[in-house]
């Protein structure tokens, strides 16, 4: 796979599974994330992707994810599957609508089914992600981002990180690199505000985010 490639060789899988097992007193809330999540990757990154393909709320189930990731990655023609994901998470673990998912199932039936070296990046939204990266890395993605624990950020650093992710460096034919795209979109001052203020509901809030695997990594 090369660090470069056009449009018509990747396509983007946003994975969003938020308010079915959400504390009850945020429902709206994650309402709106699924459908925010899902529409604001189309919007940005519609034209830099061959294909954004969505699974949302009851369609998010353990198989349905394993089929479509296994459909996709089987395309003639793509060189690159990158995943956004969006479900609830705890350490070592995710929520899929059916059922939780452990990380070493995740990784270990990703890798049955998916082609690895057409597996590249994997932003993970879920609580506890950076618990996750390991899995994902070892089914074949190259690059792996997760935040430390309860993740509270993602209304403010989300559109960041898909309005950075196309852009360019320091010249219009430099594309920006995964760590600097992570840099300028998890920004510590706001960041620390949401953890502060979701610390209230949620003891463990750390939303920081750590990348693991290449760093180097364009789109």
């Amino acid at each position: 796979m090369s660090n470069f490639m056009t449009k018509e060789k990747r396509i983007l899988l946003v994975a969003n599974c938020l308010a079915e097992h959400g504390d009850s007193r945020f429902r709206r809330l994650y309402e709106f994330i699924e459908l925010a999540g899902v529409e604001m990757a189309r919007r940005l990154l519609g034209a830099h992707y061959r294909e954004i393909s969505a699974l949302r709320d009851k369609d998010v189930t353990w198989p349905v994810f394993l089929e479509r990731l296994d459909k996709i990655s089987g395309r003639r023609g793509i060189e690159a599957v990158d995943l956004f994901f969006q479900l609830h998470g705890e350490r070592g673990r995710v929520r899929f609508f059916d059922r939780w998912v452990s990380a070493v199932d995740l990784g270990r039936e990703i890798k049955k089914v998916a082609a690895p070296e057409r597996l590249r990046l994997v932003y993970n939204l879920c609580c506890y992600g950076d618990s996750h990266s390991a899995a994902f890395l070892n089914a074949g993605f190259k690059t792996a981002i997760g935040a430390l624990k309860v993740n509270t950020s993602a209304a403010v650093e989300y559109p960041l990180f898909c309005r950075l992710w196309p852009g360019t460096g320091s010249s219009p034919k430099t594309p920006l690199v995964i760590s600097e795209v992570l840099r300028r979109a998890d920004r510590p001052l706001p960041r620390l505000a949401q953890d502060l203020i979701a610390r209230r509901y949620f003891g463990d809030a750390d939303s920081k985010k750590i990348l693991k695997g290449n760093s180097s990594l364009t789109i």
